[in-house]
């Protein structure tokens, strides 16, 4: 092959040659690719015939041998070419390991020869080769980021920014890192596009792609179901069930993947839970410039795909009834059925709601419980309130003082003693965000959305306050209403565990409680939702990897 054939060709579809990042597209050498050989299947392809599809799940990654392929993206509407690369590169990125359909296709540009390689084969490779299979893993994390900040759009969302289903289907896309574009029709603009593709709309959000429109007012369920967040789940019995995809699940998925259990986690909405909502975190160990929650969660939702958990969200349980062998079976909202010989509960938290008249109603039309990029679009060169004096409550004010046009910071008390240090001096020095200590927040107004909040000052006046997003970080509750009455809990509802149960005329096992162990038998507490834990990122995960080390105590002493 002459020298120009064996170039990597770039497209237009990205500002800078992207074949320059030798992490998301390392070429392979004569001798890696004979060792990539043994784990697949060589394939031929004639030119212009697709190596995969847009949409095809699942799909396989291609070692090529010979020829050069090019990747396309048609979610703008047009046909646009992202890039083009031959001889030793290999296609794919990290949608091999998510179960999602793939968001770009990749054709062959000349007669191709090469080693097709599914999922399967690579998790094989990555066991058998460590140092070859950590190119190809550590290529497709990259090539996601590369991706999102290219001009590719993915799915386009059509609604209104006080529409709550749009604001839901938003949410749910985000939280699941799924690439996607929001158009905003409350201006005029979008207005004009969505009608090009779609009039006469009777309900949002439009969910599109390309030209197309997939669903106008989608549940949440069908659009899970659309991207594959959701898929059948096995009959067979799991090692060890994980309730809550926070920090806690997402630690104990990690280690319990890594360490040979079969280990499926379900969550409400997807990876993050309360920490998704934490624009930084700068004084988790390892991350000097800090690392914002969603990043955290992502990175470990992908850290335990690698080692093979599966994932199976939103799905809400709403009940966990001990079997007569001993294991469990767990019910969803939506009608899904696990059977698990362990269960770790870290479904975390939830920010109670202020006695308030109208509030409720306003929940998610500018009513909030936490603060990430979506929100912080709604409150562009506004007004926006925030009620607590936690660390939650001060990373919320200082994540929204760089979009919004000032913060009020609605604290009942007199300090702010229960926040840490650090981010109490950033707040004081925030000239964006006023501190207003012993106030309280009386009432609000909007019918669609919040249009005004009443806030009585420390002098007992009430003051009429415009703003475009009130945001509530107070009185943490435990999401523990699914478990058994006999389940133990403190004054609050947060789990007992461990010592704390072994005294308790419910513990009926002849063997003591492992420590973090509930009082229902082989079912594990991690994280917030347990009694007395520091509301903590690091604490969380931490935890997550010690309810790992009790399933491995009860499975190792109990035969199932």
């Amino acid at each position: 092959m002459s020298r120009d054939e064996n170039r990597p060709l770039v497209g237009h579809g990205l500002e800078t040659d992207p074949l320059s990042d030798k992490v998301a597209f390392p070429r392979l050498s004569e001798e890696e690719l004979a060792e990539v050989a043994a784990f697949g299947e060589r394939h031929s392809f004639a030119r212009d015939e697709p190596l995969f599809c847009a949409g095809d799940q699942p799909f396989n990654s291609h070692a090529i041998l010979s020829g050069s392929v090019r990747v396309v993206d048609f979610s703008s509407g047009e046909r646009l070419v992202l890039l083009r690369y031959g001889q030793g590169y290999f296609t794919g990125d990290i949608d091999l390991f998510t179960h999602r359909p793939s968001v770009v296709s990749c054709e062959a540009e000349t007669e191709v020869e090469a080693i097709r390689l599914t999922p399967g084969q690579l998790r094989y490779l990555f066991t058998r080769k460590p140092i070859l299979g950590e190119k190809f893993w550590k290529s497709f994390q990259r090539r996601r980021e590369l991706l999102l900040l290219s001009r590719f759009r993915g799915l386009t969302i059509y609604g209104p920014k006080d529409d709550r289903p749009t604001l839901d289907a938003v949410q749910l896309l985000f939280r699941n890192s799924v690439p996607f574009n929001w158009l905003d029709t409350s201006a005029e603009e979008n207005c004009v596009r969505l009608h090009d593709i779609r009039q006469n709309v009777r309900a949002f959000p439009v969910v599109a792609h390309g030209g197309r429109v997939l669903f106008e007012a989608p549940t949440r369920l069908q659009l899970a179901d659309h991207l594959h967040l959701r898929r059948t789940l096995p009959d067979s019995t799991y090692d060890v069930l994980i309730l809550g995809a926070g920090p806690a699940g997402l630690g104990a998925a990690v280690y319990a993947a890594s360490e040979g259990l079969s280990t499926l986690v379900l969550d409400r909405l997807g990876p993050g839970g309360q920490a998704s909502s934490t624009s930084l975190i700068e004084n988790y160990a390892g991350f000097p410039n800090g690392v914002s929650g969603q990043a955290l969660a992502h990175s470990s939702y992908l850290q335990a795909l690698k080692f093979g958990a599966d994932f199976h969200m939103p799905s809400s349980v709403s009940s966990l009834a001990r079997q007569d062998n001993g294991t469990y079976r767990a019910e969803t909202v939506e009608g899904d059925a696990v059977i698990t010989r362990t269960v770790i509960v870290a479904t975390g938290v939830s920010y109670r709601l202020l006695d308030v008249e109208g509030l409720e109603t306003l929940q998610g039309a500018g009513v909030f419980y936490g603060a990430t990029s979506v929100e912080a679009r709604l409150c562009r060169n506004a007004p926006a309130h925030i009620v607590g004096a936690g660390n939650s409550a001060g990373q919320a004010a200082m994540f929204l003082s760089q979009t919004a046009d000032h913060v009020s910071l609605l604290v009942r008390g007199f300090d702010l003693r229960k926040m840490s240090s650090y981010l109490a001096e950033r707040l004081l020095a925030n000239t964006k965000v006023a501190i207003r200590y012993r106030t309280e927040l009386m009432g609000v107004e909007g019918t669609d959305h919040i249009a005004a909040v009443h806030v009585r000052e420390s002098n007992g006046e009430v003051k009429r306050e415009p703003t475009a997003g009130l945001f509530v970080f107070i009185g943490a509750k435990p999401r523990t209403d699914f478990l058994h009455a006999s389940a133990a809990t403190d004054e609050k509802g947060f789990l007992l565990t461990g010592t704390d149960v072994a005294a308790l005329s419910v513990w009926k096992e002849r063997r003591p409680p492992c420590t973090v162990e509930t009082s229902l038998p082989r079912v594990f507490a991690a994280g917030d939702c347990r009694n007395a834990t520091p509301k903590r990122v690091a604490f969380a995960i931490g935890d997550g990897v010690a309810a790992v080390t009790s399933v491995h105590n009860v499975l190792d002493a109990v035969a199932f």
